[in-house]
């Protein structure tokens, strides 16, 4: 009943054995990590990194116009987009070109874009015909013409119930 003596040697393989399984263990955590999200939260985002400083400028830029927007989903016949615009008093922003990108997160398409009437005094309407979904993702831009940069930007995630 003599135990051997505790030597160099299994001091060595004790502590290699224990940096193993933890490099083993860090080593799983960070693939299944990186695998499941690879960090990229929009399309492009090294190139939007570098327009931030325009980003900021837009949003000044539509800060200054006071307009406020109320968008939701309505069913008429088919389902559709609509977006209200009123101004810094409350009253409706009329005659603009409004248009809407909008997707379906989950389904792996591309943006779809419609543009959007005036239907009444400041208030916009699109038909998408979508009654499948449970959420879509909108992001609606309004120009005084439709070849004017975006003077308003507003997005919104609605849900269709």
């Amino acid at each position: 009943m003599f135990a051997s003596p505790l030597r160099g040697i299994h001091v060595f393989w004790m502590v290699f054995v224990f940096f193993a399984v933890v490099f083993g263990v860090d080593t799983f955590f960070i693939a299944r990590a990186v695998g499941t999200f690879p960090g990229e939260q929009v399309k492009n985002s090294y190139v939007l990194g570098l327009d931030y400083n325009r980003e900021v400028q837009s949003r000044a830029r539509q800060a200054r116009l006071g307009w406020t927007a109320q968008a939701g989903l309505t069913r008429k016949q088919d389902l559709s987009l609509v977006l209200r615009i009123e101004d810094r008093g409350s009253a409706p922003v009329s005659g603009l070109y409004v248009t809407a990108e909008y997707h379906v997160p989950g389904e792996g398409r591309d943006e779809q874009i419609v543009v959007l009437r005036e239907v009444a005094p400041g208030e916009y309407e699109a038909p998408i015909g979508r009654s499948s979904a449970r959420r879509i993702d909108v992001l609606f831009f309004a120009r005084r013409t439709a070849s004017d940069a975006p003077e308003f930007e507003a997005s919104k995630s609605l849900v269709i119930s």
